[in-house]
């Protein structure tokens, strides 16, 4: 730890794991996200590996089904808003589900139902909440092996990368890393290898859920540049969080003149009909 230079003004350690949600004790710029391939080939008509992992790094797709390590740096919990491939609304990253997951218009948790609620709706109720989901955003550095659709190899090592995990590969994180991390230790103090679970719903539709095999034999040293990259990660949440906070208010302040002018337009009215 005596190598490790802290900017002027930056953090400690301990309050970026905090930050982070990346510690086991109780509580920008475009990153090219790393996802699992659902397709049998690219828009060229090139054959891919189903059930391989991929970045898109400056344009290039390096493809792999092995050997693909990721160092995680950061864990938030996040609730988004789509519809017609367009974010309609999100929210800010929170470590927990204790914290309060306020969004950009002014609501909470882009309005989903809890869980309690959810399953007792009808369909058709559930269908005016398509598009909401919450995910678990998870930052890292990722390493691999790959190769390209057209045969290229490309060498990934340490890449900072983005996983956006919902609904089925929600948990496994959670499982796998967080929920068995030893005694003080935070997450990025070491490696976790990927693999991609083959599943099929009751109508046969294949989807895959990404698992993790922490490294907690090795653990990591924490380098100048892992360093530099926490703290890189630590500036970014914290920028999105302030600018959806500013809409959220700003939302809150639309809504509340809203309901001031309705007020007094609805006492006008009832003056008027007294006159009458």
């Amino acid at each position: 730890m005596s190598d490790i230079i802290p900017v002027e003004g930056g953090l400690s350690l301990q309050e970026m794991a905090a930050e982070l949600g990346a510690s086991s004790a109780p509580k920008g710029p475009k990153i090219p996200a790393l996802k699992i391939n659902s397709q049998g080939e690219d828009r060229d008509g090139n054959q891919i590996p189903l059930g391989a992992f991929f970045l898109n790094v400056d344009g290039v797709r390096a493809y792999a089904k092995e050997g693909v390590k990721i160092r995680p740096l950061s864990n938030h919990i996040q609730y988004m808003h789509w519809g017609d491939g367009v974010l309609i609304n999100k929210s800010r990253l929170i470590k927990n589900a204790r914290e309060e997951a306020r969004d950009q218009l002014g609501g909470l948790m882009c309005s989903m139902p809890s869980y309690e609620t959810s399953v007792s709706m009808t369909p058709q109720q559930r269908e005016e909440y398509i598009g909401r989901d919450r995910y678990r955003i998870v930052r890292a550095l990722c390493s691999y092996e790959g190769t390209t659709a057209t045969g290229d190899t490309v060498t990934i090592e340490n890449q900072p990368c983005i996983l956006s995990l919902k609904r089925k590969n929600y948990g496994p994180f959670y499982h796998d890393v967080l929920n068995r991390l030893p005694a003080d230790t935070n997450m990025f103090d070491f490696e976790s290898v990927l693999t991609a679970e083959k599943h099929k719903t009751d109508k046969g539709a294949v989807y895959y859920v990404m698992r993790f095999a922490p490294q907690f034999t090795n653990k990591l040293p924490l380098d100048q540049m892992t360093y530099d990259s926490l703290s890189a990660v630590v500036a970014m949440v914290k920028s999105e969080n302030q600018k959806i906070d500013d809409k959220h208010f700003e939302a809150l302040n639309r809504k509340n003149d809203e309901s001031e002018q309705d007020r007094i337009m609805d006492e006008v009215n009832t003056l008027e009909g007294d006159f009458r």
